[in-house]
Order: C-alpha cells, then sequence, then structure tokens
C-alpha cells in the first residue's frame, strides 16, 4: 500500500513540475514579443474597428491598417489536410517570402501543426514589421451534412469547442490528442498578440442558413454579456450566441479581446438577387443585426470568388448590354457591399487560378476560374485587388499562398466519383481549385525536369521507344503530366500533318479516325499537330467522359440515348463545362450551357528561365523535333500514382476503373509526299515510389509583390 501511494504521489509530483514547467515556458516567451497592447478594465487588446476602418494600437496610438493578405496553411505534396508535417524552418521561409511580398496577414484555415505557430512566433520576434493572423474556424462539415440545424446540439457544442481549441493555440496553451477537424500536438508559442481576430463558419452554405430559420422562426433576439441581436433571423441569433461565446471564453480566461466575425457570401449575405435560387433567396445574414456590447470588435468577412455564382454576372445589367462595354459587376457589387455596410468589411477569401483548365467563365470582367497563365493570374490579382482598394472595404485576404493539390472543384458532376485518398500526391492542372497559390510544386527533380523550350538535354538518358521511317518517339511521365518527344526529319508544323494515337483501355478505341487518320494501335486519344493555333487532342466517343456526363448520364446540355460503339471511328473535341442552363427570372427565359475546348494545344516556351515563358503552353517545336506535355486527367487518368483510369462508363458506370500499368502509341504522318503509318509501340509507366518536387515561386508573386509595395499601408 505505502508502495502504491509513494508512486501516485511521485506521478502526481512529475505531472505538477512538467505543468509549471509547460506555464513558466509559456510565460517566458509570450513575454519576449515585441508588441503593444491597450488595457483596458478587465482586458487588453492590440485592434479594434473604428468606423469603417481597422486600427491597430502601435507607440500608445491607434493607426488604420489595410489588410494585405495570403491565405496560408502547412500543406505540401504527399500529406492529408491534417497530417502535414512541415517544418518549422520551412514556414518560416514561407513567411519571410510573404513578408518581402509586402503582406502585412496571413489567414489560418484551422488549426495546423504545433511547428507552424512556432514558426510564426519565431519569424515576428523582434520584427519591426510583423506579419499578423487571421484565424478561421470551420463548422463540424459531417455534423452539418447530417442535421443542416446550426442549434443542433453536435454542431453548435463542436463549433464552440473548436473556438476555444483555436483560441486556446493562439495562446501557446493547447494539447490536441486527436481530432478530425484540425491538426493535433502540444501548442506552447503565445502568438495572441498578433492575432488580429477569428473569422468563424468558413464552410457555411445556404441549406444550413435557410433550413435554420424554417425551423426556429421564433428565435428573434439574443442577450449576451458581449453580443446581442435584435430583430434577427434565427441564423443570426445563432451567430451572435457563438460571438458571444468567444468573446467571454478570450476576455474571461486570456483576459485579451480580438476582432470577431461570421463569413458571408453572395450565397448567404443580406441582399436579395434577381436571379438567384430560392435556395440562396432564404439565406439572408446581415451581420450587423449583431450588435457588439463591450468594445469595437466586429467586422464584415466576406468570400467573393467572382466566377463562382452565375447569378451575380445578371445582376446589375442586362448582361447582353454588359458584354464589351467597360461595365464592371465586380467594382458594383463592391460597391454595394461597403455602401450597405457601416463596419469594415474585408474580402477575406478571393483570388485567381493559374491551372491549365477553367472550370467557370465571367463573360464580363474576365475574372475566370482558371484558364490562366501565372502572369495573368498576377495581373487579374491585381486587378481584384485595385477594384477591392477603391470600394473603400478595409482590406483583402489572397487565397492562398501555396497550391493545394487536395481541393476539389466542385463544379461538375465527375467530382462526386474521384478517389481522393491520393490527391495529395499529384497535381491535377485541369481541377482549377488546386492551382491558386503564389507557390507551385513542380513534380519531379529541379535536375532533369521536362521543359517545352527546345533545349532536349532533359532527354538525353531516356530509351526511344520507336523508330521507324525517320520518326523517333520517346515518353517520360510524372505525377502530373504524360510527356511527348517526336523527331521527324524534314516536317513542317504548318504543311504537314502528324497525328498520335493513344491507346488507354483495352475496353474501346479505333485503328482508324475517320477519313482523316489512321493508326496500328486502336487509339482511345490522338493528339493532332497542325499548325502553331490548331493542333488538339481529341477522344474517341466512347471513351468521351464530357458527352457521357452532360448528354448521357445527365440531360445538362442535350438528350443522348444511344450508346457509341466499342471500336467507333468517331473522334471528338474534349470540352470542358463551365456553366450549366441558367434561368432569367425578370425575362422568364433560360440560357444554354457554356462550354469550352480544353483540348486545343497551346504553343509556346513554359521553361520559367525564359523571358517568352508561359505557364499554360502544352508543346512546343524546335527545328525536327516536338516536346508535348499532356494532364493526366485530359486523358481520363483518375491516379496516375495507383496508375488508375477509367474504364467503360458507359457499361459500369463513373465508378468504373482499370489498371494503368502501359500506354500505347503509333504515329500517322502525312506530308507532302509520304503517308507513314508506324508500328504500335508501348510504354511502361514508370510507378512513381518516392514523392519527389519542388518549389517554385510564380510570376504572380512578383507582379502582386510590386503592387503591394506601391500601394502602402
Amino acid at each position: 500500500m505505502n508502495i502504491r501511494k509513494f508512486t501516485l504521489v511521485s506521478i502526481t509530483s512529475v505531472i505538477l513540475i512538467a505543468l509549471l514547467f509547460l506555464l513558466s515556458y509559456q510565460r517566458y516567451f509570450s513575454d519576449n514579443l515585441n508588441t503593444e497592447s491597450e488595457s483596458l478594465s478587465n482586458y487588453s487588446r492590440i485592434v479594434k474597428t473604428d468606423g469603417k476602418d481597422i486600427k491597430i494600437y502601435k507607440d500608445a496610438e491607434w493607426e488604420t491598417i489595410k489588410l494585405k493578405g495570403v491565405e496560408l496553411n502547412s500543406f505540401k505534396p504527399g500529406h492529408t489536410r491534417f497530417e502535414t508535417s512541415t517544418p518549422k524552418n520551412e514556414i518560416i521561409k514561407w513567411l519571410d517570402e510573404i513578408g518581402k511580398m509586402n503582406a502585412n496577414v496571413i489567414k489560418v484555415p484551422y488549426i495546423q501543426s504545433p511547428s507552424f505557430y512556432a514558426a510564426i512566433y519565431d519569424y515576428n520576434l523582434n520584427r519591426e514589421k510583423p506579419i499578423y493572423v487571421m484565424h478561421e474556424i470551420m463548422l463540424d462539415e459531417k455534423a452539418v451534412l447530417e442535421k443542416y440545424d446550426a442549434f443542433n446540439e453536435k454542431i453548435l457544442d463542436n463549433l464552440k469547442k473548436d473556438v476555444k481549441k483555436t483560441i486556446n493555440v493562439i495562446n501557446g496553451q493547447a494539447l490536441i490528442l486527436s481530432n478530425k477537424r484540425s491538426h493535433r500536438g502540444l501548442y506552447l508559442k503565445d502568438i495572441s498578440k498578433y492575432n488580429l481576430g477569428l473569422i468563424i463558419g468558413t464552410n457555411t452554405n445556404p441549406e444550413i442558413v435557410t433550413l435554420t430559420n424554417e425551423r426556429h422562426k421564433e428565435k428573434k433576439e439574443y442577450d449576451g454579456k458581449y453580443f446581442s441581436v435584435k430583430d434577427g433571423s434565427a441564423f443570426e441569433v445563432f451567430i451572435g450566441e457563438v460571438l458571444n461565446f468567444s468573446a467571454k471564453y478570450e476576455i474571461e480566461k486570456y483576459g485579451k479581446s480580438s476582432l470577431l466575425s461570421f463569413l458571408t457570401s453572395a450565397e448567404t449575405d443580406s441582399f436579395e438577387y434577381k436571379h438567384e435560387s430560392n435556395l440562396t433567396k432564404h439565406a439572408n445574414i446581415n451581420i450587423e443585426h449583431i450588435t457588439p456590447k463591450k468594445g469595437n470588435n466586429l467586422f464584415v468577412s466576406y468570400k467573393y470568388h467572382i466566377a463562382s455564382l452565375d447569378f451575380l454576372e445578371y445582376e446589375y445589367e442586362e448582361h447582353e448590354k454588359s458584354l464589351g462595354n467597360g461595365t464592371s459587376v465586380v467594382q458594383k457589387h463592391l460597391d454595394r457591399l461597403n455602401n450597405f455596410y457601416e463596419i469594415p468589411i474585408v474580402i477575406s477569401d478571393t483570388g485567381i487560378s493559374s491551372s491549365r483548365a477553367k472550370s467557370k467563365i465571367d463573360q464580363i470582367d474576365g475574372f475566370d476560374r482558371g484558364g490562366f497563365s501565372e502572369k495573368e493570374q498576377g495581373e487579374r490579382i491585381v486587378d481584384l485587388l485595385e477594384k477591392i482598394n477603391t470600394s473603400g472595404a478595409a482590406g483583402a485576404i489572397v487565397s492562398s499562398w501555396q497550391d493545394d493539390w487536395t481541393r476539389l472543384t466542385s463544379f461538375g458532376l465527375v467530382e462526386d466519383y474521384l478517389d481522393l485518398n491520393n490527391s495529395s500526391y499529384w497535381h491535377d492542372l485541369q481541377s482549377s481549385d488546386e492551382s491558386f497559390g503564389f507557390l507551385k510544386f513542380e513534380s519531379g527533380n529541379e535536375e532533369d525536369k521536362v521543359y517545352l523550350d527546345g533545349n532536349f538535354s532533359d532527354w538525353k538518358d531516356t530509351k526511344t521507344i520507336l523508330e521507324e521511317d525517320e520518326i523517333n518517339l520517346k515518353i517520360k511521365n510524372d505525377l502530373s503530366h504524360l510527356y511527348i518527344l517526336i523527331e521527324k526529319e524534314n516536317w513542317s508544323l504548318t504543311e504537314d500533318l502528324l497525328y498520335l494515337g493513344i491507346d488507354v483501355t483495352p475496353l474501346s478505341g479505333s485503328n482508324k479516325w475517320e477519313d482523316e487518320a489512321e493508326f496500328s494501335n486502336d487509339a482511345d486519344f490522338i493528339i493532332k499537330l497542325q499548325g502553331y493555333n490548331e493542333s488538339r487532342i481529341v477522344v474517341n466517343e466512347r471513351y468521351n467522359l464530357f458527352n457521357y456526363l452532360y448528354k448521357y448520364y445527365a440531360n445538362i446540355i442535350e438528350k443522348k440515348s444511344k450508346v457509341p460503339d466499342k471500336d467507333s471511328e468517331k473522334f471528338e473535341a474534349i470540352y470542358l463545362l463551365n456553366r450549366k442552363k441558367f434561368y432569367l427570372k425578370d425575362n422568364n427565359r433560360v440560357l444554354f450551357p457554356i462550354y469550352y475546348e480544353t483540348g486545343k494545344l497551346a504553343y509556346g516556351i513554359d521553361n520559367p528561365t525564359n523571358e517568352e515563358f508561359n505557364s499554360k503552353v502544352d508543346f512546343n517545336k524546335e527545328g525536327n523535333k516536338v516536346e508535348i506535355k499532356i494532364p493526366w486527367s485530359l486523358l481520363n487518368v483518375k491516379d496516375p500514382l495507383q496508375r488508375k483510369a477509367y474504364g467503360d462508363f458507359y457499361s459500369d458506370g463513373l465508378d468504373s476503373q482499370q489498371k494503368l500499368e502501359k500506354l500505347g502509341f503509333s504515329i500517322n504522318y502525312k506530308g507532302k509526299e509520304k503517308n507513314i503509318i508506324t508500328k504500335e509501340s508501348s510504354y511502361n509507366i514508370e510507378k512513381i515510389k518516392k514523392m519527389v518536387y519542388f518549389e517554385r515561386l510564380k510570376d504572380s508573386y512578383y507582379i502582386v509583390k510590386d503592387y503591394w509595395a506601391e500601394n502602402p499601408e
């Protein structure tokens, strides 16, 4: 008994000593941060709102700060969302580059690893111009999908738990052992002196707002210690309760007060739009219905990705009159937002993607969702930031610092059927939402990266898989692209025709493209090289995913009931859908879907060190050689890591898939004097065993850096 008692006392003593050590450690590092704060009766603060401005306490005075921000998380290729183990020194390197970019704030989308906050602490230590932090907190997505009621005990309790955890993490006093909604670990670095505020509810959708209001019509008012709601909706009462809980916890536990907001967008803001759906029509949130009782600490955070919502494009003027006359829907909407609110508004989630493909289009202002080169990405971001500044907003936060390969592009039917287990291992350039970053992760080794630039040294160690009639073919691959090098003596890109047949699946394909080309293999795709502007890749109609999705599986474009033959000789252009049918309520008119040819190949140079660099380039010809790169998903490859492609979806649906270990190739060359059809050759797809990539700052980084330098706070 005495031994047990002694053991218990010893363990308890060790635990108490460890706790005292950790508290002393945390307090020491907290006191070493070089910041000032205003002390009030029961809390201190470094930030407040003043009218439509956000102000920072500096040199014993309040000065206005215009937020120039970038979203930053710890994503790196090869890691899942909540398991990234990016070392502290790499986060510090990113922060240093963000600081040199002239940004003054980062937005953190969810709780990161302890090393992430340690990096923020170390970077800001004794720094004259620190980088401030805005921290986001999401609703429990699983609970939302189950209940769609904000007052559901699980949704509300989990959100409050996540608020507490986030505030504890910011103050360096958190131990998270297991959390499906964030990273985990021991958090000891106090960065609260650089915390500007919390943005809550960043994944709120119109469904939960509408259904909460419908189920709780009696909830119109709330009276908390720090926030109140009067004549509000049920969801606004929910927001008031959550903000009150957040302020109470931060003030009463840590004696500190930061800014608070709940994210809204065009789907959930307080405006009524002429052409919005009934779902979004009743999902109205007016943040100013929530009133702070103590301190000016409420602001509007607004998500604005321009091309994501079709109804905004038709809101401010008749669409046909707007096209081409210089009217900016974006500027009108931003002005409307700023004029409506009396408190600061921050466009806290916006950006432009440099993906090869575009998922949505903006017909008036040109802010498409993807389809831009890295240079165009930077130019569009600057244009957008200029419009935000002109509107009088308190600032903007651009998404994001780095490309994030785990992000889904949620505008197509195919997204529901993707295998996401390995999404963090490969970069899909056809998916717009994976390429919003200023920093790109390039697949492969930097030393032997294939660039389309007329310098073929990166092919010197690659085996030739086809040698016939003065035609040579080499193939390489990484986790982003299939690379092709074709050599043919004395051929002209503008006067001759060259077709490359690619066999992906044994379940379909043809050795003939009607009267245009013939091959020795059953091709599923054909690359047609015909001039600098008219070259393209086409797909056999049986393997045409676009037609299956939007004509056969779902009647979005037109109804197609006949299943193509497996050996059909018909090959078709490859399209991407940009907009489904859209109903204009004011004149009872249905607009036809919009789609574009994504299989068209762009000519140029894609080497970043070249003055003519264009990141959108698909092929280049120098002398008798042509280099081509094709994104895997353009070939219906679902997962290049596990080497899986779509199977016969007409027979087995979108879940169909097949093992893809090799590709077949055949060339049909049509010159002035010669018609060559080569034998079939095959390429065994390299199995990637180790995640290899390198980082590169995009052109957009330098363009926005210069803009922010010319537009100081």
